[in-house]
């Protein structure tokens, strides 16, 4: 990986920055290439992941409202990487819009409940 350099960290290959947050880490502090490294990483294995895995363990019952929340979550995951990678809007909204997406996955998961399966 390239260090950036150490007088000009907040200079990146993704300037200029046009997502209206940037409020979690020193941005290309690791990488010229990457402007938010940890947030990148934890976005791809702690919701990509997850939500990979709940895919396909997490809903034996094949339930369609279950695909898209976990789907929706994969999203989340892989939007927020883009998002932390490159401080870009329209990588913000990849990022935000899936997370109203699980929202209503969610509520009609709640709202389904007591239905039958299948």
């Amino acid at each position: 990986m390239l260090k950036a350099n150490t007088e000009d960290a907040t200079s990146g290959y993704w300037e200029p920055h046009t997502s209206s947050i940037d409020f979690c880490e020193t941005n290309y502090l690791h990488s010229n290439y990457i402007a938010e490294v940890h947030n990148v990483w934890s976005s791809i294995i702690g919701l990509s992941a997850m939500g990979l895995l709940g895919l396909f363990k997490g809903n034996p019952t094949n339930e369609t409202r279950y695909t898209m929340f976990y789907l929706s979550l994969i999203l989340i995951g892989i939007g927020s990487a883009c998002l932390h990678g490159t401080m870009h809007w329209v990588y913000q909204s990849a990022d935000e819009l899936p997370m109203l997406y699980m929202v209503i996955c969610f509520c009609y998961c709640i709202y389904e409940c007591e239905s039958p399966k299948g």
